[in-house]
């Protein structure tokens, strides 16, 4: 298999074939993928945005051909924005595998006229969510969106628990919350926190406004405006509210000390 799809709502991205190595990212359902090489049960694939790792070839199914690839690869222009979705047949009365989808996976979106909207995996695999649960994208980025979309994206996840290499509500890193985040918007951004950093303009930290990235030592988190930060946090246990200034109920020395810079995205 030379090109290929995820098949289950969510597997983990290793950085070697074997399953007790390091999760360095996961893959939603539907991601188009170029897989280089096999190996024990594993596919070393390369994501559309060039970040590479090895994936269970058991979770994937390949596309027919180079032609069907590069057109699904060009064609998400949707994302789950309210999830979990769950996934019907063509009747929208039966639940089909892989039965939910989670918040930020990228869809590639037909028409749709009724209450279910079409989301194709091939030319010849459909699978159907409620309208409701989908946002649309228009030119792949949605419209009019501001800093504080995403932070208020972001608060909806308080709580989640950090997972290294996690990108869904089942738990985020501090790069992955900010990548799915944007992404729902159809902000694409790098998966790693030092990729992430090249990205925008540079502004002082004073400056941050809502939406902002905040980068600290292997950190990243949203601005919130003023001092106060959301991200996803391993010494806090995932998704929280902090704050970086002294005196302050939830002040993070930690952050404050090792802060790198900001950047402005939008």
């Amino acid at each position: 298999m030379r090109y290929a799809y995820v098949v289950s709502n969510l597997i983990d991205l290793w950085a070697e074939p074997r399953f007790n190595s390091e999760r360095i990212s996961q893959l939603f359902f539907g991601e188009p993928l170029v897989v280089t090489s096999t190996r024990m049960g594993f596919c070393r694939v390369r994501q559309t945005d060039g970040y590479t790792g090895w994936a269970d070839s058991r979770q994937l199914a390949a596309f027919a051909s180079t032609k069907e690839y590069r057109k699904y690869a060009e064609g998400t222009n949707a994302a789950v924005a309210h999830g979990p979705a769950k996934v019907y047949d063509r009747g929208g009365r039966n639940s089909v595998e892989p039965f939910f989808l989670y918040y930020g996976t990228p869809l590639h979106v037909g028409n749709t006229p009724g209450t279910l909207a079409t989301v194709s995996l091939s030319d010849s695999q459909k699978v159907f969510v409620k309208s409701q649960r989908v946002r649309r994208l228009a030119g792949n980025t949605c419209r009019s969106i501001v800093g504080a979309d995403l932070v208020r994206e972001a608060q909806k996840f308080l709580g989640v628990p950090y997972l290294w290499g996690g990108i869904s509500p089942a738990g985020f890193d501090c790069s992955g919350l900010v990548r799915t985040v944007c992404g729902s918007f159809g902000l694409k951004l790098p998966r790693d926190t030092k990729d992430q950093i090249r990205c925008g303009i540079e502004i002082g930290r004073d400056e941050a406004k809502p939406g902002d990235l905040l980068f600290f030592k292997r950190h990243v988190g949203l601005s919130m405006g003023g001092s106060r930060i959301i991200h996803s946090s391993v010494g806090g246990g995932g998704v929280r509210i902090n704050s970086l200034h002294v005196g302050d109920d939830d002040y993070r020395k930690d952050l404050d000390d090792s802060f790198v810079t900001a950047r402005r995205i939008l």
